[in-house]
């Protein structure tokens, strides 16, 4: 199948992404259960580009709900988020009695371990129950930049159905490869990039620039729809790691489809998009971070562990302390307890695996990676 491109600035459009497709009945039939899945990762609201608009995921719902299908809308934020606060922020919290549609809170909801058998970084994960139950999956990212993997899309935004903190071992045992492997269980049925207002720079995915992009994307290949997303960007999708991962395990392919609507000239912009040092490219094991941590610190070894003082080195965390306001939402975001609150925000660079989910917590931006 193709891939659609729509140029517009309306939410409403959404259904023209669709019908270049097939249209919606072509991907569900009456009675089936459909878990819509939006990327609403932090308390931004959908004029910041971190978050997909309410309006467009309503008018999927609607279009689901005319096929005689059930719509359920489902996300969890980045942990240690409280679904309650973002979705008030984001614009969800009232969706039900707004939209007449369900919402879930992935976080609140029945979840369970599942095996991945193609699995290279993860072998299991905690997934929601209804994901994993449902009978379609409608992907619908938000068209951003992330300052670990360049861009986050269709294949990323499916960590949301993880719960909780054990997003965290996606980052721990390889963050590129853990959503391949993701992506090889939980499967996008349809993917809609929500490219109207989106983000680019280093800041992304929360704190990133806000980018009027006018545009829809649309799929039922995700692998493609991120390619085709990533080109809009201005960015080359052999050059994003876990894209290009996916597309060699055989998700999917990165040209060579057939791409309807708008053309692909008309949308594309060369955004700022981060650039990943091959110093964040390397797998976190054990071994890695001890090698890690040689490489980083040869005095600490010689000086008996007494910590040394020192500016973050290219590819590190750096704590912007003028920006820090001391809410620590950070200290439970890092899942190996790099960080902790004396006077200041501390990072202790022997344990940090340079992950940046505390930057992805960080409502002020006050920390980011050194390039």
């Amino acid at each position: 199948m193709a891939v659609s491109i729509v140029k517009t600035d309306r939410t409403a459009d959404v259904r023209r992404a669709v019908e270049l497709l097939g249209g919606m009945k072509k991907f569900v039939t009456g009675g089936e259960k459909v878990i819509i899945k939006p990327n609403i990762c932090a308390a931004k609201d959908t004029f910041t580009g971190a978050v997909t608009d309410p309006e467009m995921v309503a008018e999927v719902c609607r279009m689901v709900a005319e096929c005689g299908a059930n719509p359920v809308v489902a996300e969890s934020p980045i942990y240690p988020f409280k679904g309650s606060r973002v979705y008030q922020r984001a614009g969800y919290a009232d969706f039900k009695s707004k939209y007449g549609f369900e919402f879930m809170d992935i976080d609140s909801a029945d979840s369970r371990e599942i095996s991945i058998p193609r699995g290279r970084a993860i072998k299991a994960s905690v997934v929601c129950d209804a994901v994993l139950n449902c009978d379609k999956l409608i992907n619908m990212p938000v068209l951003k930049t992330h300052l670990q993997t360049v861009v986050t899309i269709g294949l990323k935004n499916l960590k949301g159905v993880v719960v909780g903190k054990q997003k965290h071992i996606i980052h721990l045992q390889g963050l590129h490869q853990g959503i391949v492997d993701l992506n090889t269980v939980v499967k996008s049925d349809l993917t809609i990039v929500d490219g109207i207002i989106g983000m680019e720079g280093t800041g992304g995915p929360t704190n990133g620039r806000p980018v009027k992009m006018d545009v829809i994307v649309a799929g039922d290949n995700v692998v493609e729809v991120d390619a085709v997303a990533t080109r809009v960007m201005g960015g080359d999708p052999m050059k994003v790691e876990h894209i290009r991962l996916a597309s060699e395990q055989g998700l999917g392919s990165l040209s060579g489809f057939e791409m309807v609507g708008d053309s692909l000239e008309s949308v594309s912009a060369r955004r700022d998009l981060p650039k990943t040092p091959g110093l964040n490219k390397i797998l976190i094991t054990d071994i890695g971070v001890r090698v890690m941590n040689l490489l980083r610190d040869p005095i600490m070894l010689l000086t008996g562990g007494e910590r040394v003082v020192r500016k973050a080195r290219l590819g590190e965390l750096i704590i912007d302390e003028a920006l820090c306001d001391g809410c620590r939402l950070c200290i439970p975001a890092c899942p190996v307890d790099a960080l902790a609150y004396g006077e200041q925000l501390d990072c202790d660079y022997k344990l940090c695996i340079q992950c940046f989910c505390c930057a992805e917590v960080c409502p002020r931006g006050a920390l980011k990676k050194k390039f």
